[in-house]
C-alpha cells in the first residue's frame, strides 16, 4: 500500500481532529475528501449520492498532490471514514478492488442486513452487498460482532461469512493473535465500536475488544498477509448527545494516530 491516507469527511467531526495535520503536531500527513454537503448519505447512501460520491473520488485523485493514478490505486490504501453511518464506504472502495480478495472485517455488528427496500446501499448492510454484489470478493471474515445481532439474521445469510468471537482470535493470558485463514489478498475493514466503550466513545453500541487488541492485529495482519486495502471508522457524531463530543473526538484523534503508527511505522 501507498504510504498516503485518505479523511473522508462526511460530517465534519474529522475537523476537530488533528492526526492527519502536521501543523498540529502529527507524525503524519492525510488528504482530506470533502464528502461534507453530499445528501442521502446519512447511514444509507442512495443513487444520487453514490454518483456524487464517486464524481468527488475520480477529482480527487486527479489532485496534483493526491498520488494515486487510478481508482484502484484509491482502493489500495488507506481511508478513514468518519462514523459507523458511513461504514457502507467499504463497499464504494471495494467496488474499485480488480482482483480476488478475503475481507476482513472488525465490527460489533455483523453489517448484513437486507436492504429496508429496494438494493439501497446502508451502513447495517454493507457487508451483504459487497458478497451480493461484489464479483471479486473470495471469502468474509467478522470479527467481534454480537452473536445476539448474527442469531437475528436469516441463516442463508450468516452462511455467507465466517463469524469469530474476540476469544477465537485475542488469547488474553499469552497475547497471541490468531488471524483468520485467507487465501487471497486481504483488505481490512475496522470499524471502532468493535472496542469496549471504556476505552473510547463511538456514536454505536460497542463490543468488548481492547484498543490494543485492533492495533496489534492490524500490525499482526499487515505483516503476516498481503493487504491491498484499509478503512477505519467508528468516530463520534458531531451532534452525539451521549457523551462529551469534545473529550471523546480528542480519544478517538489518538487513536487514529496510534493506528497509523501500527500501519506505517
Amino acid at each position: 500500500m501507498k504510504p498516503f491516507f485518505t479523511v473522508v469527511n462526511f460530517s465534519g467531526i474529522y475537523e476537530k481532529e488533528s492526526f492527519y495535520q502536521l501543523d498540529k503536531g502529527s507524525s503524519f500527513c492525510g488528504e482530506v475528501l470533502d464528502l461534507k454537503g453530499v445528501s442521502g448519505t446519512n447511514c444509507m447512501c442512495d443513487d444520487e449520492a453514490k454518483k456524487e460520491i464517486k464524481a468527488r473520488i475520480k477529482a480527487y485523485i486527479n489532485k496534483e498532490d493526491v498520488p494515486f493514478v487510478d481508482l484502484k490505486d484509491f482502493a489500495g490504501s488507506v481511508h478513514f471514514i468518519d462514523s459507523g453511518n458511513y461504514h457502507y464506504m467499504s463497499a464504494l472502495l471495494l467496488d474499485m478492488v480488480k482482483e480476488p480478495f478475503s475481507l476482513v472485517v472488525l465490527d460489533h455488528h455483523p453489517d448484513m442486513q437486507p436492504p429496508m427496500f429496494g438494493d439501497i446501499l446502508s451502513c447495517g448492510g454493507w457487508v451483504l452487498n459487497v458478497l451480493e454484489n461484489n464479483p471479486y470478493v473470495r471469502d468474509v471474515h467478522v470479527i467481534g460482532a454480537d452473536r445476539e445481532l448474527i442469531s437475528k439474521l436469516d441463516k442463508e445469510i450468516q452462511s455467507k461469512a465466517k463469524f469469530y468471537d474476540l476469544e477465537d482470535v485475542f488469547d488474553a493470558e499469552t497475547g497471541d493473535i490468531k488471524l483468520p485463514e485467507t487465501e487471497h489478498p486481504v483488505y481490512l475493514s475496522i470499524d471502532k465500536d468493535v472496542i469496549a466503550r471504556d476505552e473510547l466513545v463511538t456514536n454505536w453500541d460497542q463490543g468488548q475488544a481492547r484498543w490494543e487488541d485492533v492495533t496489534s492485529f492490524t500490525r499482526r495482519i499487515l505483516s503476516d498477509r498481503k493487504v491491498i486495502g484499509v478503512d477505519i471508522c467508528g468516530e463520534c457524531a458531531p451532534d452525539q448527545e451521549d457523551c462529551d463530543v469534545a473529550l471523546e473526538t480528542e480519544g478517538n484523534d489518538e487513536f487514529n494516530k496510534d493506528i497509523l503508527e501500527y500501519i506505517y511505522m
